[in-house]
């Protein structure tokens, strides 16, 4: 249930408490008669609908049929996103998680690799894995990212048994050295 359905729940609620109230009241005679009489002659008065109170018994009535249709309404469980393969015994489900967590590993064993994200997608033209990375800016780029990607495709097929069609690689920044400050400082 959203956000939404919550506060009008809620609202609902509230309002079925006070007629709920009131209806006890009037039942155990504690309203007047006269009360009841007064709302009623209030209704009928001119002959026309009285709109404020049809908008309200309109309101009320498509909020319960809300309710009423939610409550049997299934929703499907969500399937998980993955990589399903077939094998002689029955089917085989690896998360695209699970591909992420085997790319992730397999990347930083990568020298030079400081900083990683990792997002995989399973499309009907094979499976790609982008690499989002921050370097340490002494391992020449061009090499470091090959390595990457031959790395993280061999791991990948290896342990999951997944081809992967593409690995991509991003370099975001170069990482700064801790020691650079130092040295900056001490030479002013």
């Amino acid at each position: 249930m959203n956000l939404f359905d919550r506060f009008i729940l809620t609202l609902y609620s509230f309002a079925l408490i006070v007629l709920s109230v009131v209806w006890i009241g009037v039942a155990a005679n504690m309203v007047p008669l006269e009360y009841g009489q007064m709302i009623l002659q209030n209704l009928y008065a001119d002959g026309r609908p009285n709109i404020p109170y049809l908008l309200v018994g309109l309101i009320f009535l498509i909020i319960s049929l809300r309710f009423f249709f939610s409550a049997f309404s299934f929703k499907k469980k969500k399937a998980e996103k993955g990589i399903r393969q077939r094998s002689e015994i029955g089917e085989i489900l690896i998360t695209l998680n699970t591909i992420q967590t085997i790319a992730e590993r397999a990347a930083r064993r990568v020298k030079g690799v400081r900083e990683l994200k990792t997002a995989v997608k399973a499309l009907e033209s094979g499976n790609l894995i982008q690499l989002r990375v921050s370097v340490d800016g002494e391992t020449p780029l061009p090499e470091m990212t090959q390595k990457l990607q031959h790395e993280v495709k061999a791991q990948v097929e290896a342990i999951a048994g997944v081809d992967i069609a593409e690995v991509t690689v991003v370099v975001t920044e170069v990482a700064q050295h801790e020691n650079a400050s130092l040295r900056t400082r001490r030479v002013e």
